[in-house]
């Protein structure tokens, strides 16, 4: 967890709280899909808005073994659902 740190006998600011707070929804969406993506039933989970907007905020920090990667891969492709057309380039 990212350490903010606080002068002496000083409030913690609106933005110090609510980095705080970001910081652990980071961690518990990293937990659960963790979890989640390492269960023998993965293909039945379903990503939820919050996991996906964890994802694409903190994506890059987070920290998943590689099949779990993979797997939330798999996922957020089949959300794309892509489609052949005539012009891939459009």
């Amino acid at each position: 967890m990212a350490k903010i740190i606080n002068f002496p006998n000083s409030p913690k600011s609106a933005a110090q709280i609510e980095a705080e707070a970001m910081e652990l929804n980071k961690i518990s969406t990293e937990t659960s899909l963790q979890v989640a993506m390492s269960s023998p039933i993965w293909e039945y989970y379903e990503l939820t808005t919050e996991d996906i907007e964890s994802l694409e905020q903190f994506g890059e920090v987070m920290n998943f073994t590689p099949d779990v990667a993979a797997r939330l891969i798999t996922k957020l492709a089949s959300l794309i659902n892509l489609k052949p057309t005539d012009e891939p380039w459009k």
